[in-house]
């Protein structure tokens, strides 16, 4: 009988034995391991293209604001259209429009739609012409 107990003691030594062999990382090697805080972090988000828009257009109102200033931009409408500062880098539609002469495609639909700034001058009156185009080969 006492051999028995004796195997039992022994199998149950040999099973903690094995069960303690598995290596258990000590919290230095666990720290050690991990990587940096700043390597885990994302990257700082972009910004989305809402925001990316809204930047733009405040970009715009001050290339507007400074042509202005210049006396390079002098549009027909309120609040000034951008197409002749993105298409053509200033704005002679007031003038254009005072001479009887066609406004951009900005400045015509603004009339359209009741944002003309040039007294005596009837939104029927404004000539203007839409054209679209997307680069070469584009639809006109």
């Amino acid at each position: 009988m006492r051999l028995k107990d004796f195997s039992v003691a022994i199998l149950i030594a040999g099973a903690l034995v094995s069960c303690q062999s598995e290596v258990v990382p000590s919290h230095q090697e666990e720290t050690a391991a991990a990587p940096p805080a700043e390597a885990t972090a994302s990257p700082p988000s972009s910004p989305s293209p809402g925001e990316r828009l809204e930047a733009i257009r405040g970009s715009l109102a001050d290339v507007i604001a400074a042509l202005n200033e210049d006396g390079e931009y002098n549009c027909c409408v309120q609040p000034a259209c951008t197409w002749c500062a993105l298409h053509e880098g200033s704005c002679t539609c007031f003038s254009n429009l005072q001479e009887g002469a066609e406004v951009c495609p900005g400045c015509g639909l603004g009339w359209h739609n009741g944002e003309g700034a040039v007294d005596g001058i009837e939104s029927g009156d404004v000539k203007w012409n839409i054209t679209h185009e997307h680069g070469d080969g584009g639809h006109e």
